[in-house]
Parts: C-alpha cells; sequence; structure tokens
C-alpha cells in the first residue's frame, strides 16, 4: 500500500460521508440510507459512459427511483399486497441491470429498495422522499458530466500510449527469453478498457464516432502486433523485425504527445525507412510481412486520428442502416431458454426477497432485515459463486459480531464506540475481498443499531439469526428455483462466441460483395472482446476447459485484420473467389459443428505454393482463422 493509495482512499471516505450527511441534512434523517445508496450507485455507475444520452438516461434513472419508491410505500401498506408489488419491482431492477457480458449493475438499486422497506415513512412524508430520489438519480448523472464526459479524449491517448510502452518491455524480454505473462495480461486489459470506452460511446447503441472507430482500429493493430510477436522465432530476419518493430512502437507512442503536423511526418518516415528495408526481398516468412502489414494499419489509424479536427471527435456518421440484430436490443441481450443468466437471477432474486419479506411481516422478526440484506448479497447469478457466499457470510457475520461485542464491552462511551465504527467505515476501502469485508460491514450495522438501543448482545445474536435464516432461504432457492451453474454459463458464453465468429465471417463475405457494413464488424469485434472477457472472468473454469477457449481468442483479431486488408487493397476477380468460397466453407462448417481439418490442409497447401505475396497474406490470415476454429468445431 503506498501514500498516494492511502490519500486517495482518505479523500474518498471523507467526500462520502460529507455526501450522506448532506444529503440527509437536506432530505430528512428518514431519507439518510437513500444518500447512502445514491452515492454507491454514483460511483459504480462511473465504470460506464452515460454521456452520450444524459437527458434519456436521466429520466431512466429517475423513473426507476420513482418506481421503487413507489413500490416500497405499496408494499408497507398491505403484506399481502407486498406479494406481487416485491415480486414485480425485483424483477424489474433484476432483469433490466445485470448483463451478460458486463457487470451488473442491480446492488446499489436492489439494496435502495431493501432500504426502504426497512425504513417506511406515512402518506405525508412521501413527497420528500420522491423528492430524494429525483435528487439522488440527478446526482448519479451530474457526476457523469463532470466525471465521464470527456473520457475517452482524455484517457484513449494514455491506454494507446501504456499499450505502446508495454509492447516495447515485452519485445525485449522476448529477446532476453524472459516471461511476459504479466505484460500480455496488462496490454490485454487496456484494449478492453478502450473498447469499453468506445461501445459506450455508441450512438443508438450501434453508430461509433469517428474518434471512436479510429481508436478502435489502434486497438486492433496493437491487438495483432501483440498476437504476432508471440509467433516470432529465432529466425536472423524476424529477430531484426523485432528491434524495427521497437522503433515504431517508440515513434508512435511519441506521436501522440506531439504537434499534429509534426507527429504525421514523423510516422509515416519511421514506417517508409522499416518497409523499404524489407521491400526489395520476397523471401521473407508470414511473420514478417503480417507484422508489416499491421505497422501500416497502425501507422494509417494514427494518422487519421492525428488528422480528425476536434470538431469532429464526436461526429456519427450513419451512413449505414441499423442491421436487424442490433435494433431495439442489443446483440445477444434476448433470452434464448428460462436457463439465461438474466431470467434465472431475476427470478430467484425475487422469488427470494418476497419470500422473505413476506416471513418478515407475518412473523414479525425483529432485525429481519438482515434475513433481507443477506438474501440479496448471497443470492448470485451463477450457482457455485452463491455457495462460496453463503459460507462466506456465515463466517463474516459470526467473526464481526464476536468484535463488535468484545470492542463495545470494552469501549461503552457513545463517543468511542461512533470512533470504531468510522474506523471500521474507513477500513472497507482496502478490504476488497468479500469474506473479510463482510466482517467489517457487520462490526458497522450491529454497532451503528447498539449505538441507538444499547443493547450489543442481543443485536449480536439476533443478527447470526437472520443471516442464517437467510441462508438457508437463498441456498433452496439457488438449488432448485431455475439454477444457473457454471456449465450453464461455460456453454452461454461458447455459443456467444460462435454467433459472434458467424456473423463476423458473414460481414466479411459481404464486404467481398460490396455490401459490408463498417459498423456492424466494429460491433461485433468489440462484443468478442467483451465475451473473452467474461470467459477470463470465470474463475471456476477448468484449465482444459480455458485452453478450448484461449484457441478462438485469437479469431475475432485475424477476421477484422482480414476485413480491413479487403477494405483498403483492392483484391482480384481470382482472390476474391478463392475467399468468397472459402468463407463459406469455413462458416457452414461452423454452423453444422463440423471438422475444418480439410479446409486447415488445403491453406497450409496454398501457402506453401502460392507466388503472389498478397495472395499469401490472406491465405494465412483464412488458415489462422479455420485452424484456431478446428478445436471448437470437434468438440
Amino acid at each position: 500500500m503506498n501514500k498516494k493509495t492511502i490519500i486517495s482512499n482518505t479523500i474518498l471516505f471523507v467526500v462520502i460521508v460529507a455526501f450522506i450527511i448532506l444529503f440527509s441534512t437536506v432530505f430528512g434523517k428518514e431519507n439518510t440510507l437513500i444518500g447512502v445508496t445514491t452515492i454507491t450507485a454514483m460511483l459504480m455507475l462511473l465504470e460506464r459512459d452515460l454521456t452520450n444520452n444524459p437527458i434519456s438516461n436521466t429520466l431512466k434513472l429517475i423513473l426507476l427511483n420513482l418506481a421503487i419508491g413507489i413500490a416500497a410505500f405499496l408494499a408497507d401498506m398491505n403484506m399481502w399486497l407486498a406479494i406481487p408489488v416485491n415480486f414485480t419491482i425485483m424483477i424489474v431492477i433484476s432483469y433490466s441491470l445485470i448483463f451478460n457480458l458486463r457487470n451488473p449493475l442491480y446492488l446499489p438499486f436492489s439494496l435502495q429498495y431493501l432500504f426502504l422497506l426497512a425504513t417506511p415513512v406515512g402518506l405525508p412524508e412521501m413527497p420528500l422522499r420522491l423528492v430524494s430520489l429525483i435528487a439522488g438519480a440527478v446526482g448519479i448523472m451530474v457526476l457523469q458530466m463532470v466525471v465521464n464526459k470527456n473520457k475517452m479524449a482524455k484517457n484513449s491517448y494514455t491506454k494507446i500510449q501504456a499499450i505502446c510502452n508495454a509492447l516495447v518491455t515485452k519485445i525485449d524480454k522476448i529477446k532476453s527469453e524472459e516471461d511476459h505473462e504479466d505484460l500480455d495480461k496488462q496490454i490485454a486489459a487496456d484494449i478492453s478498457t478502450i473498447r469499453s470506452m468506445i461501445y459506450d460511446k455508441r450512438e443508438e447503441d450501434f453508430y461509433l464516432t469517428e474518434k471512436g472507430q479510429k481508436n478502435l482500429n489502434l486497438s486492433a493493430s496493437l491487438e495483432r502486433i501483440n498476437q504476432l510477436l508471440n509467433k516470432v522465432t529465432k529466425d536472423e530476419t524476424e529477430h531484426e523485425l523485432l528491434n524495427d518493430t521497437i522503433d515504431f512502437l517508440q515513434a508512435a507512442a511519441d506521436s501522440l504527445e506531439d504537434s499534429k503536423d509534426v507527429t504525421i511526418r514523423e510516422i509515416n518516415d519511421s514506417f517508409s525507412h522499416i518497409f523499404r528495408k524489407y521491400k526489395q526481398d520476397d523471401s521473407h516468412s508470414l511473420i514478417v510481412l503480417r507484422m508489416l502489414n499491421n505497422m501500416d494499419f497502425l501507422r494509417d489509424s494514427l494518422v487519421s486520428l492525428k488528422s480528425l479536427e476536434k470538431e469532429h471527435v464526436n461526429i456519427v456518421k450513419k451512413m449505414e442502416q441499423i442491421p436487424a440484430k442490433f435494433q431495439r436490443l442489443s446483440l445477444f441481450q434476448v433470452p434464448r431458454h428460462t436457463k439465461s443468466i438474466k431470467v434465472s437471477y431475476a427470478i430467484r432474486m425475487a422469488l427470494g426477497i418476497t419470500v422473505g419479506s413476506f416471513l418478515v411481516d407475518y412473523f414479525h422478526l425483529q432485525d429481519g432485515r438482515w434475513m433481507l440484506f443477506t438474501i440479496l448479497s448471497v443470492i448470485q447469478p451463477v450457482y457455485e459463486l452463491s455457495k462460496r457466499k453463503m459460507r462466506d457470510r456465515i463466517f463474516a457475520t459470526v467473526v464481526g459480531a464476536i468484535i463488535v461485542t468484545l470492542l463495545f464491552t470494552i469501549f461503552q462511551g457513545h463517543t468511542a464506540r461512533t470512533i470504531l465504527i468510522l474506523i471500521a467505515g474507513y477500513l472497507m476501502s482496502y478490504i476488497k475481498e468479500y469474506r473479510y469485508s463482510t466482517i467489517l460491514v457487520t462490526f458497522s450495522a450491529i454497532g451503528a443499531a447498539a449505538l441507538i438501543t444499547g443493547t450489543t448482545e442481543i443485536l449480536t445474536l439476533n443478527r447470526i439469526i437472520m443471516v442464517i435464516c437467510g441462508v438457508l432461504l437463498a441456498l433452496i432457492i439457488n438449488k432448485w428455483i431455475f439454477p444457473y451453474r457454471m456449465e450453464d454459463s461455460i456453454r452461454d458464453l461458447e455459443e456467444m462466441n460462435r454467433d459472434t465468429i458467424h456473423e463476423m465471417l458473414q460481414e466479411v463475405h459481404q464486404k467481398l460483395q460490396g455490401t459490408g457494413n463498417d459498423h456492424s464488424i466494429k460491433n461485433l469485434l468489440i462484443i468478442a472482446n467483451m465475451i473473452e472477457n467474461r470467459m477470463k472472468l470465470n474463475k471456476q473454469v477448468s484449465e482444459q476447459e480455458s485452453e478450448k477457449l484461449g484457441n478462438i481468442y485469437l479469431v475475432p483479431s485475424a477476421i477484422y485484420e482480414l476485413y480491413c486488408w479487403i477494405d483498403k487493397y483492392e483484391v482480384s476477380e481470382d482472390t476474391r473467389r478463392f475467399l468468397s468460397s472459402t468463407l463459406q466453407d469455413i462458416t457452414n462448417h461452423l454452423a453444422k459443428g463440423q471438422s475444418l481439418k480439410t479446409t486447415v490442409d488445403r491453406l497450409k497447401h496454398n501457402l506453401k505454393i502460392s507466388p503472389v505475396i498478397e495472395d499469401r497474406l490472406i491465405e494465412s490470415l483464412l488458415f489462422e482463422v479455420a485452424a484456431q476454429l478446428t478445436p471448437a468445431s470437434n468438440r
């Protein structure tokens, strides 16, 4: 832990506390918890850029918050009315704010609903509560406009420079035969960050901005250079290329800091010098030729980006019509069956909160809200993760309860106990693992309640009982009601990946016919990257399964490189027919789940006999796609 981390965490903690106090002062103590969930949502949603449609997104947040407030008011009126109300609102929150390929956003809004159930108000106080909910929604968007308004402009150059510098370091490690796994992870993370920013900045969930398109091309060329570096052999020419690649990447990184005219001249001169060096000899390996191709792609993208006038950065050219698969709903967001992660989680969460809330009301359970908070915490989208959280929740509750009992026995003054609770809240910013952060949550929750009632031991016992009840109810629901297991997640991700690759192949085929949609192929490349990230985050995947999935990570970038090659260079009629035939063959075999071994063998043979360099480059890309898809189609 360094000094910078301590300072930033301390400042953040002070800001959070100040915001909650201010919110409570303006809207009353009965709405303090809305301030807590608002600041939580403000910080969580910063990972998404909502500034592209600020008015529309603000209205959506307001409507969601108002629906939560009204639903909580109705649920408090009658425990029988609460059954359909609780079930409906939790379905809406859970289904709409969990995503197949991105981090979920349901937590602050689900928590807000439970807080409102736990702190009901009468009809006279409802107007102020609704105003506080509107203010919370507006506050989320205000912070978005402050932090994310120019997020891509502020961060994209920095990320691209970081990738270039990391690639230079990676080349040095390759030359000295050192391990570079950590660098590969850093490069992949930075590329994903750039693509996430581009994804959020789209218009109508499809059209990329001018700067977004240039940045996507930069990320694609850097990704391909990174992948090609892993294939470099000890051949003398290829090793000489490594030194030239270092010089070019350093020029590329430096170009992002210089003035426009100097940048364009220097980056063009750098590539021209390298290209002339290799142009004279046609005997170079395909690695050399493809590295040069991607360096040229990087150069072209940098020059286009630097030539882009400031007023054109966020311009969107809507030349192509949005294809049907991208209209209304995002690709792959429509559940195909009842085991969809969205449907499964929404039903389980709605059922858990509905049943738990009914039990609390029917039996008048003291501190029953902690059972509801436990249900919210341990009902997870994936069953295996739920089991782990159940164990962690019980462990953390018991440990936290013991700690608060011991400390509150020693320190009995109101001031001393308040300081202990503040310290626990501050320490949460340093402890990220759920098992241990929940100890602090338990300490703070029991401690805060004990300040009011003074009965620490009773509160401790009540909390432990309620947590155990919540875990048991969640266990029954997770196991028997629309369970969604890790094997389901793996299957769905594989299906999404095959669908995405199939669509990308179709786009390349259409490009050959002169009807390709540039926005479509770019959207598909970003989606493919999101699928890859979700696969990597799936920590329960076995080593064997991870290896299988890893074989197809290279495919989308290879298809995109092929698309860009066709877009940039003229393709002869013979090459066009060969490309079209091979693409159709790969697409048909992929759709039927058949082996591509025959196609791979034919392409390997053609690579050895093709006399034209350009044809060999295209064949090498097709060979890479078919070869990487062969293991998947054999399963």
